[in-house]
């Protein structure tokens, strides 16, 4: 069977809004036995350093197979979880993807104690980073943001989590396929806080590979955690109210039934 990455589609009309959620690494980690994990995902976890980096791993793996479980009101221990690097072929990392279900897609996420995961019935892409310790670094930004945002965030009193807002942004649009890290200061979000185009190599801009693009955007109450999730349709970005273990759970529990 092959393992690349299937092509999704953009959704038909009626179909389920894609879902991203957003959750604490320790809320997700006691859903581990609720999923079933591919031999390449335990022997990557199994090479990261026991503590926060594996948990964090692992809770992104857990998180994105419980929110397609809800897309698709199936048990989650039923979703086979594989990826695929697009730079060098391997499978033990890189965009993710259902098997079995190519009109689905998935994507994930993990910051220090935080996961985010996301599914829909065609491309979807999500990003969350940990702002707390946030430095603005004129550098970085001079190469990720376009001129009109660059401005923008010079501007804020709070440069680092304006920068750090249009980069979940721009990471949401990598996974989904729509630019690349090396073409992120081409792709220029700053028209009504909307994606404005991206700059083709002979300058002219290409509003088309972003007009069809929906963004929702989320941050933590304590202002710690700054997420934002992309689809064809408007995601519904949960960061969740509630993080105790035992009621998220019951929130997954698989109920056998099937919708219509």
């Amino acid at each position: 069977m092959s393992t690349r990455p299937p092509r999704t589609t953009s959704p038909s009309p009626g179909t389920p809004t894609p879902l991203a959620l957003v959750r604490a690494t320790e809320d997700v980690l006691p859903l581990l036995d609720a999923v079933t994990l591919a031999p390449y995902e335990r022997d990557r976890a199994a090479r990261l350093p026991a503590g926060e980096r594996r948990a964090d791993y692992l809770a992104a793996h857990v998180l994105v197979r419980l929110c397609a479980a809800r897309l698709l009101d199936v048990d989650p221990a039923a979703l086979v979880l594989g990826q695929r690097c697009a730079e060098c072929g391997g499978e033990d990392h890189g965009r993710p993807f259902l098997r079995d279900r190519p009109d689905v897609g998935v994507s994930l996420s993990h910051a220090r104690g935080a996961v985010a995961g996301a599914a829909g019935m065609g491309p979807v892409g999500v990003d969350v980073e940990d702002a707390a310790d946030a430095v603005f670094s004129p550098r970085v930004a001079a190469r990720a943001l376009a001129p009109a945002e660059l401005a923008a965030v010079h501007a804020d009193p709070d440069p680092a989590r304006s920068f750090l807002r249009l980069w979940v942004r721009k990471e949401a649009l990598v996974k989904v396929g729509v630019t690349t890290l090396g073409e992120l200061r081409g792709t220029d979000l700053a028209a009504s806080g909307a994606p404005a185009g991206r700059r083709s190599a002979d300058g002219r801009h290409a509003d088309r590979l972003l007009a069809d693009w929906r963004f929702a955007d989320w941050s933590s109450p304590d202002g710690r955690l700054i997420a934002a999730a992309v689809a064809h349709t408007t995601p519904a970005l949960d960061g969740g109210s509630d993080l105790d273990a035992a009621r998220f759970a019951h929130s997954f529990a698989y109920s056998g039934e099937q919708h219509a």
